[in-house]
Order: structure tokens, then sequence, then C-alpha cells
């Protein structure tokens, strides 16, 4: 067979769906001498097709030296190496593919995609608006145009971006619970709260909710003569967080249980009906999660349940902490935790950035958290001045007594921040650009908690600037 009728046979073989066939007649193309852009740009699709990445990168790399200006070539070596993570690599060929054909839709999404995967959704997001305008419909550009906006504290811009993907798919239930996650960061707490239960719906989180059997609470129905079981249903800054209710649902309902994370469980150990998550409840009569308190009991900016202390240390914990810590020598003493949820982004910041901080002569810091990175690590280990805490705090009511016993609390948007706020100590919380709903979009006191002190970045990814206003705060 000649090479040509390989070709035609390979086109036809492609066009009808026939994969196998068609690298078939390619690959005998190729073999039999032909190694143009066209034969390799077939192979690179059809190896992709089947997770080959290592030969469709082959395969594409060997099409652009035949073709080094076809942009689309460009942009499907860029998806590869996305695929492969090597997301720098992926971004400078969607960003050449991009520059051949300033018109391509496909590849200014792709663009856009790279450079919020690489934490730069301020890059991100002007690709990924030429994308949307072009093709209004692409519910992925979308929302990740809206979570580029929010990572820029542009929460009002992302609202209408959020309204859009779910016209476009009204069974997203994603885009409705991110939603009402901006309309609480922008204060809007009535239509925010009852939208947030649209996260029930959604795929986000998903893994961290609870479903209890039985009729759900939801503040309709009076809970006179009921046993009402609150459970945890996120993370374990949601949980202290909303504890604030349980006081006020008590004089609502004639008993009220608790199911909390096992590491908070010590935590309450004063509180009568606590149970951990996995534990047997019984004879309760209707449940509500945590998470759904606010709705609930209708709150507002200006309704919060803001008495503090709400959280106190079992005496055990405190005793032995105290004995453990010792004396201080006059310094201040300074709780501190730099690793927010891994799975957030923008809530940790590297150690090394904290320098300014920890290398203080007049504070004595000690480290509040139990997970340490192995950069993160290795930097402790080069500071032997640091108290590091992070093997010995076996759940909540360690990280509680140390709180108690420390002057101030330093920490990133982590559950160490809401078990300060909720023992009423002094807190400062360093913020990302942009913040997440509880903490709203500007300001430096918190309607959560009074002891509280918010410091947000003043840019983008600034750790620098903010640790600089953190260190002023502490005096020269």
């Amino acid at each position: 067979m000649d090479l040509g009728s390989a070709m035609d046979l390979g086109r036809a073989a492609f066009a009808e769906g026939d994969h196998a066939a068609a690298e078939a007649r390619f690959s005998a193309a190729l073999a039999g001498g032909l190694d143009d852009a066209e034969v390799r740009h077939h192979l690179g699709f059809l190896a992709r097709g089947r997770d080959d990445l290592a030969a469709a990168a082959a395969h594409y790399e060997a099409a652009l030296r035949h073709a080094p200006l076809d942009a689309h070539l460009h942009n499907n070596l860029g998806e590869v190496r996305r695929s492969e993570e090597r997301l720098t690599e992926a971004a400078a060929l969607f960003h050449r593919g991009l520059e051949l054909e300033p018109d391509a839709a496909l590849i200014a999404g792709n663009l856009g995609s790279a450079f919020l995967a690489l934490r730069r959704p301020d890059l991100a997001l002007p690709h990924l608006e030429r994308a949307a305008e072009a093709d209004p419909a692409n519910e992925a550009v979308q929302s990740e145009r809206a979570i580029c906006l929010c990572s820029l504290n542009r929460y009002a811009d992302a609202l209408p971006v959020y309204r859009t993907i779910y016209r476009l798919n009204p069974a997203n239930a994603d885009a409705r619970y991110l939603e009402a996650l901006a309309l609480l960061a922008l204060g809007d707490f009535e239509t925010g709260w009852r939208k947030h239960e649209a996260r029930w719906h959604a795929r986000l989180g998903q893994n961290m909710r609870r479903v209890m059997p039985g009729p759900a609470w939801t503040g309709q129905d009076s809970l006179a003569g009921q046993t009402l079981v609150v459970h945890a249903e996120q993370g374990h800054g949601d949980t202290i967080m909303y504890l604030r209710y349980v006081p006020v649902l008590r004089t609502m309902a004639a008993r009220v249980l608790l199911e909390v994370q096992p590491a908070i469980k010590p935590l309450l150990a004063g509180t009568p009906d606590v149970f951990a998550r996995g534990e047997d409840i019984a004879g309760y009569t209707t449940h509500c999660s945590f998470m759904s308190l606010p709705r609930a009991l209708r709150t507002t900016r200006d309704t919060i349940p803001a008495g503090v202390p709400y959280v106190t240390v079992p005496p055990d914990r405190l005793d032995a902490w105290r004995a453990r810590l010792g004396p201080g020598d006059g310094r201040r003493r300074i709780a501190i935790a730099f690793d927010g949820a891994s799975a957030v982004w923008n809530r940790s910041v590297p150690l090394r950035l904290l320098a300014p901080l920890l290398e203080r002569a007049d504070c004595e810091f000690h480290v509040v958290q139990t997970d340490v990175n192995q950069a993160d690590r290795a930097t402790l280990d080069a500071w032997p001045h640091i108290a590091d805490h992070s093997r010995d705090l076996t759940d909540f009511a360690d990280s509680a007594a140390v709180v108690a016993l420390t002057d101030l609390t330093i920490t990133v948007d982590t559950a160490l921040a809401h078990l300060a706020g909720a023992m009423a100590r002094p807190v400062w919380t360093m913020l990302p650009f942009g913040a997440e709903y509880r903490w709203e979009t500007r300001g430096t006191t918190s309607r959560w908690y009074p002891t509280m002190r918010l410091f947000r970045q003043p840019g983008l990814s600034d750790w620098a600037g903010l640790v600089e206003a953190v260190n002023r705060a502490l005096g020269p």
C-alpha cells in the first residue's frame, strides 16, 4: 500500500470514529517514511485519547518541528503538559499558541486555566474573560472565571458569573453554593444563608458532610419537648465557630446532643451530651448541622451570638501544659499556626516568610498545629529557639491549653483562629487577599469574635506585606 492510500484510509477511519484503525494506518504511513505535521498531529491526538501522554507529547513535538507556527499544535501539546502537571510548560505553550492565533477562545481558556492552576488568578482572569466573551456558554470557563474573581476579592463581580453558570446548567449546585458564600462575604446574610443550603446537593465538600437519619430541623418548627442532635459537617474550625449557638438551642429544646469530630470532643469535657462522630446516638427526634444553624436561627450581621468565651480549657489539660511550658522569662508568649487547610491554596504561609516575626528577640513563639510539611520542618529545625508542639498536641484540648497560657495567638485562617476567638483570647488572624465568607471583604475586626484582629494581605499572595504589618503591630 502506498503512503497516500494509507493516509486516505487513516483519515477515513478517523472520521468514522474508528481510532484503532486510524492509528494503525497513520503508524504505517510514518513507518513508511511519511513524517510530517499531519501524520504526527493525528498520532498525537490518538495517543492522548488512550492516555499515553508520553507518546502524545513526542508526536506533538515532532509535529511542531514541521509546523512551528501551528497554534493548535502548541495548544494540544500544552494540554498534554497540563495533564502531566507540568504547568509552567503548559502555560508557555498556550501563550505561544495564543500569540499565533489571538482569537482562539479555546486556547485563551486553556491559558487562563493553567495560570489559575499556577495560583495566579490575576494572570488567569483576562484570558478567561476573553474565552467567556467568545463562548459565553462554556460552563468550565465561567466557573474558573468566578474562582479568579473571588480570589481577587471581587465577590460582587463573581455573583453574576455564578448565576450565568446555573442558568446554563440548573443542576450545577456547586455554583449555587459558591454564590451563597460570595453573598455571605458581602454581608447579605438573609439571601446567603438561604442559598447556603444548596451545599447539600453540591459536589464541593461532599465528603465532609454528615447525613443523619430522621427529620431535619430547619428553624420552622418549635423545638419544645424535642431532643435535637446538632452534628459537625465540615472542618474543625466550622464546628468551633458554630458552637456559639448551643446555649441558644438549649433554651429552645428539651435536650440538645452534640456530635463533633473526635479531636474536638475532649475540648468539651465539661459540656453535657457530647458525642464523637462514630459513637452511637439514640433517642433524638430531630437534627441539624452546625453549618445550618445560622439560617435556622435567622442570623443577621447584627444578631450574631458573639458572647465569648463559649469554650474553656479542661482543667487537667491546663495544669499539664502549665507544668510543661514552665514559667516565662518576661517575653511575650505567642502561639502561632502557619499552615491552613491543605485543599485551600491561599490559606497557608511558608514558614520562612515569617522570619521577621520569628526572629524577634522579645517574643517566645510556640507552634500550635499538628501538621508541618517537609519544607517548614526544615525551617523549624534551623530555628531551635521556637517551641514546636506539633508532635505533642493530641486534640483541641491541648491546643486550647497552649492558647490559654500564651499572651497572643497569631495564625492563618485555620481552626486555631476559631479556637482562640471562642476562648476570648487575643488573636491576630492573617488572611489572604480574597478571604473566605466569614471574614467578609474588608475591615480589621470580626463580627464573630470580639477579641480578634484581622490582618489582610495588601495584594494577591503578598504575605511579606502582611507579615510586615503584623511585625509593626507587635511594636519596636
